[in-house]
């Protein structure tokens, strides 16, 4: 929803969850547009600018992002045991990679196959913008690592949001779709302790921002204004409107595909979390709630 939102300024683009953009045209999902990803001509435009890079529509894996593994809609050809072995090494050296102090980071370099991710992240970036006739890029892909080095390279254009939610409803959730407790927290925890110290120890103050659900879907416009202060554009009202422009977004929730239904506060936990599954959540994970400012 984030990126929608911000997304909808007239000089802002978003591009969903863009690390899985191989797997959207190889398996046929739709670009939020309605068109299949493969042939919307908003896309089009920007794999035209991407051939120079070795981007061949026909084989889109070859023009390599950063892993991103599928649980819904699975391209099983390319996500082999094969594959998840190979995701499995790259993120132990990554996790073994966040413990080394930061001076001595230049010593245990990124896995190759991330450093042509992260080279080729840029290009994309950058043939959105031409193509699209657009400032700011947004992605959603969420891959904290990523996002570090994508900064440490280029700390004069990469800016990071860590957009949070309260856990007690990230929690209700993942029950509610039939996950045990353990699950149900587990993911959220462990995702929110590695960005916070991996954003605190590398990415200086001016260049990250936390940023609320709860402050965007209760004050749009408070949030819209603080976001554009953060990115260096001016707030535009029209950013409200979720439905207001077109946009060409890859994967991610399935909100892109309903813009009509616009920003709305959902606490459902407040009602609806048994005191029992309350008391397991603050066991598990209320100290981290705590340190992301819930109360």
């Amino acid at each position: 929803m984030t990126d929608m939102f911000l997304g909808g300024h007239p000089q802002a683009t978003s591009l969903g969850e863009i690390n899985f953009l191989a797997k959207a045209i190889k398996v046929g999902e739709r670009c939020s547009c309605g068109a299949l990803v493969r042939d919307c001509p908003q896309w089009e435009a920007v794999y035209g600018r991407l051939g120079r890079w070795g981007f061949d529509l026909q084989d889109p894996y070859r023009f390599r992002l950063w892993d991103a593994v599928a649980w819904t809609y699975i391209d099983s050809a390319h996500q082999t045991q094969a594959f998840l072995a190979a995701v499995k090494l790259r993120k132990a050296w990554m996790a073994a990679r966040d413990l080394v102090p930061p001076p001595a980071r230049a010593l245990c370099p990124v896995p190759p196959a991330y450093r042509q991710a992260l080279a080729n992240k840029m290009r994309l970036y950058e043939a959105v913008a031409q193509a699209w006739d657009k400032q700011l890029v947004i992605d959603s892909s969420k891959n904290v690592r990523e996002a570090v080095e994508l900064y440490q390279r280029h700390p004069d254009t990469v800016r990071i949001l860590l957009v949070t939610r309260d856990g007690r409803g990230v929690y209700l959730s993942r029950r509610s779709s039939g996950r045990d407790r353990e699950e149900s927290v587990k993911g959220w925890l462990s995702y929110y302790a590695r960005a916070l110290v991996l954003l605190e120890r590398h990415v200086p103050p001016a260049a990250r921002m936390q940023l609320k659900y709860e402050d965007i879907a209760g004050d749009p416009e408070a949030a819209g204004r603080t976001l554009c202060d953060f990115v260096g554009l001016q707030f535009q009202p029209s950013m409200l409107q979720l439905d207001g422009v077109v946009r060409h977004m890859v994967n991610g929730n399935a909100t892109r595909f309903a813009p009509g239904k616009g920003i709305a506060l959902d606490e459902r936990w407040r009602r609806d979390l048994a005191p029992g599954e309350l008391s397991f959540f603050d066991g598990r994970g209320g100290r981290m709630n705590a340190a992301l400012g819930y109360r």
